[in-house]
């Protein structure tokens, strides 16, 4: 059975029916946020003057007490299916796995709320856990070459949120900086979605059959936020 990684993993019941019926599976660990605390998250944004952000939270809390993505049991289903462990990162700190142990590891809009040195630690201790031949595939904003948005604006989300909260993002990526990041842990950078230069947007997944994981590898359907910035880190094969 393939080992797989999920990396600051999204809550369970904010995934889509696609996302879970593909990821909360036997062989899946999932690093990531405990059940959400939707006052704490309101008054947060409202104490940080992001007024709009405050609402629109609020008004998801109503609704999804209302109508919830998932029942509790079928929630419980999910957290008994695969293995889950509460994640907090923490610059300079080891992965708590043996080296090779994942063929696949994906992440998504993590690794921008990392300082870059610590990206690139990071990157290198999911390195160290890939099996030859895995692969970790990466999203995050395509925070400058854009041409299905605006580019992301400075000190994302908000000038007054603060360089040293959790939802400010640190380093601002594009295909060419996450390329290089890969390639320097020693990783084959593969684009699978990204903007260019000229500000032409390019989709293309890769040919992965044989691999233990294509299913994962042929598809984006476990993704929440689409387009974005998507680079496949591959390991070497060894022989």
């Amino acid at each position: 059975m393939p080992r797989c990684l999920h990396l600051a993993a999204s809550r369970f019941e904010r995934l889509s029916h696609e996302a879970t019926s593909l990821i909360c599976q036997p062989g899946w660990t999932h690093l990531g946020e405990p059940p959400i605390d939707w006052a704490a998250e309101v008054r947060e944004q409202f104490r940080f003057g992001c007024w709009t952000s405050g609402l629109r939270l609020w008004l998801a809390s109503i609704y999804r007490r209302w109508k919830p993505r998932y029942s509790e049991t079928e929630l419980q289903r999910f957290h008994s299916s695969c293995e889950f462990r509460e994640f907090y990162f923490e610059a300079g700190k080891h992965l708590a796995f043996d080296d090779n142990e994942f063929d696949f590891i994906f992440s998504e809009h993590f690794f921008e709320h990392l300082w870059l040195p610590d990206a690139i630690a990071l990157l290198r201790e999911c390195r160290r856990i890939l099996k030859p031949g895995g692969v970790i595939r990466t999203c995050v904003p395509d925070a400058d070459l854009r041409s299905y948005a605006p580019p992301e604006m400075s000190g994302y989300p908000s000038s007054r949120v603060p360089w040293s909260h959790h939802q400010k993002h640190r380093t601002r990526w594009s295909i060419f900086s996450l390329s290089e990041a890969l390639k320097l842990v020693g990783l084959e950078a593969r684009p699978v979605m990204w903007c260019d230069d000229r500000g032409c947007f390019h989709h293309k997944m890769p040919s992965c059959a044989g691999h233990p994981t294509a299913a994962l590898l042929g598809t984006l359907d476990y993704f929440r936020r689409l387009p974005s910035l998507i680079v496949d880190g591959i390991s070497p094969a060894v022989g």
